[in-house]
Parts: C-alpha cells; structure tokens; sequence
C-alpha cells in the first residue's frame, strides 16, 4: 500500500470489509464521530453497516483508517444508475496527517471505476479536504425554517406508510429532478427508522385523504432540523417556510468518463469530443467522441487510427470536413458541468442536457 506520492506504508495492510465485516470499524466510528448520539451509532450498525462495503488501513494494533462505501441506486434522467455513497471517512487521531485517507480514497475509487461506476458522491466534513482528489459540488440543499414547521397541518407517517409515500415520491421526483436516490418501499421504511434513531420522522401532508407532500424531520438533542421537503410549491408553503439561501451539501467525482458522459441526452443531435486529464485514474485519460440524442449518448474513445485531427486552435476535431468542438477538462470541472453544477460549455449548452436537477438530501 502506497501513499499518494508514491512512499510505501511499511506497517499497515489494506482490508476490505463486507456486510457484518464493516462492524468491526465501530469503534473508530465511535472515536472520531464523537458527536453522533449513542441512539444514532446504535441504529447505523445494528441496521445499516452490514449494507456497506468497507476499506480500513490496519497497523499491529488494529484499524488505523477507515471508509465506508453504501451501495445506491440512483435515477438518471429517467435512467436507473448503480452509484457509491462515500461515509465514514476517518481516521484515528494519532495516525493522521500520514496519507491513510488520500490512500484509501484513491484506492476506492480505483475499485469502484473498475466495477464500471459512472460517478460516486459524498457529504464532507470540509471540501478542502476532497477537491484535491477531483470531487467537485454538485448540490446545493433548500434550507427550511425548522421553527416554522406547522405540526398540527402533518400526520406523523409509519412503516406501514411506506408504500404511500414511495408512490408519491416516484410521482414527484421523476417529474421535478434528474438525478436523485431510487425510492421505494424498503428506502422508506428505512427512513422511518434512521430519523426515529435522531428523534424524528416522516410528516406528511394530506388534503381529502390523499397524500400531497413529504417532510423529514429531525429533532437531535433538541435542535429541531428539516432534511428534505417534497411537495409543489404553493402546497409546502402551507406547512413550512424556506428560507433564499442554500446550503452546499453534496460533492461527486466522476470515475468512470465513457459510462458518465453515456448519461447525456440531448434535445437535437449532437456530435461532441472531450478530453481528460485525470491524475488519479488513468484509464479515464483521453480524448472521448460523444454522439447524443434523446436517448443518450454513444460514446468512444478516439485513437489516431479514427482520423480525426486538432484544428489550429485546439478548439475542434475535423475529418472529412466536419468539425466538432473539443471540450477540455479535469475530473472537477467535467463534474461540475456534467451535474449542471456550472453551466456547460457555449459549444453544447444549447443542445445537450446536464444531468440536472440534483436532489441527494441522504445524510448517511
């Protein structure tokens, strides 16, 4: 195992953990996320570690390091997508500032481009401390005014709401965002017991018995927090106020550029190239021809034998007298773009759509 600029760790081993394996990095978990409540730590490893995969970096005196890699499935433009949600990055306090994270990180998302994974997203602490690995914001959070929450408007919904509340939720989603967690029954009755382990739960709201709008609500050590409201707008206006601001939430990195970039849809044909540099990954390096519609996007990589040469400017590809732009970018900047995090660029933005809107609020 090598640190990121290449020295060897002599007295650490790499170990990947699976299902009731990643119980063993609790009390780490325990350690470094002191400020969970005990009924939080509870839930997450009798309930959903065992859900994960786990990398830890382990000296003679046991786990050093660790990552957690939850498994999601996301929705894509309509499209269902395998992803990674990256938790539980931490290390012991007397082992950092060694390169256990950055190995790890690196070694994550070698593993996960290797199964084929278009992007994986995390929450982070600081994003300092991951745009050096290629993450970039992808989702700015609505902030709700807890305080103003009109309880008595709300039924408090149980597991055996889940059915409803998926069936809401598949309607609502797939009409206002582009990229979101796949919801179903199981994701909602897990949700009722992730926010029960932080004194809080689901609120719906209901007019002439059918159900219009969703509200997580958490209630940790007395500070009263709203995670995610669904429901149009005049209707959540009923029960809760947002405030103008936003709050950056979650980061993504692409780790696998052909299987990202395949997710574009475009209103009108459009033919396209884009060139990597990614430092970290390097099968993601190249230049890749890019063919979208409404469907998708056939991509491919280009090599010298398919003929087609940079104009003077850099700015284009040609061959046989058709041009295509050229777009450039590093993994941060192809994120941002592809997430319509930034606006794409001028050559394509009026075609093609970005992956967008985003609505990831999963905190865990």
């Amino acid at each position: 195992m090598r640190a990121m600029d290449g020295t060897a760790f002599t007295d650490v081993t790499l170990r990947r953990l699976e299902k009731n394996g990643c119980l063993a990095a609790e009390g780490l978990w325990r350690e470094v996320f002191s400020e969970d409540t005990e009924a939080f730590t509870s839930y997450y490893f009798s309930e959903k570690a065992a859900e994960n995969r786990g990398l830890v970096l382990e000296g003679p005196e046991g786990i050093r390091s660790m990552l957690y890699l939850t498994p999601e499935r996301m929705r894509v433009l309509g499209k269902e997508v395998a992803s990674s949600y990256l938790v539980g990055v931490a290390t012991r306090e007397v082992w950092r500032h060694r390169g256990y994270m950055a190995a790890l990180l690196k070694e994550a998302m070698a593993l996960l481009r290797r199964e084929g994974m278009p992007f994986c997203f995390l929450m982070p602490a600081s994003p300092k401390i991951y745009a050096p690995f290629g993450f970039a914001y992808i989702y700015d959070r609505p902030v709700w005014d807890a305080f103003s929450l009109q309880k008595e408007r709300l039924s408090r919904l149980s597991e055996q709401d889940a059915k409803r509340a998926a069936a809401f939720a598949k309607d609502f989603l797939s009409a206002h965002k582009g990229v979101y967690v796949f919801r179903d029954q199981a994701y909602y009755r897990q949700q009722a017991a992730e926010l029960a382990a932080q004194n809080g739960c689901i609120y719906g709201y209901e007019e002439d018995g059918v159900l219009r709008g969703l509200c997580m609500y958490t209630c940790e050590e007395g500070r009263p927090e709203i995670l995610e409201v669904l429901a149009e707008k005049e209707i959540e206006e009923r029960f809760v106020l947002r405030r103008r601001e936003k709050r950056p939430l979650i980061m993504a990195r692409i780790l696998h550029v052909p299987a990202a970039l395949a997710l574009l849809k475009s209103c009108q044909r459009r033919r396209f190239a884009v060139e990597v540099k990614d430092p970290l990954l390097s099968d993601n390096n190249g230049v890749f021809f890019c063919d979208a519609d409404g469907s998708g996007t056939d991509v491919e990589t280009l090599t010298a034998a398919d003929g087609w040469k940079r104009t003077e400017d850099g700015l284009s590809l040609e061959r046989g007298g058709e041009r295509i732009p050229l777009l450039s970018a590093d993994p941060a900047r192809l994120t941002e773009w592809l997430f319509g995090y930034r606006p794409l660029p001028e050559e394509i933005k009026d075609a093609v759509r970005p992956l967008a809107p985003v609505w990831i609020n999963e905190t865990v």
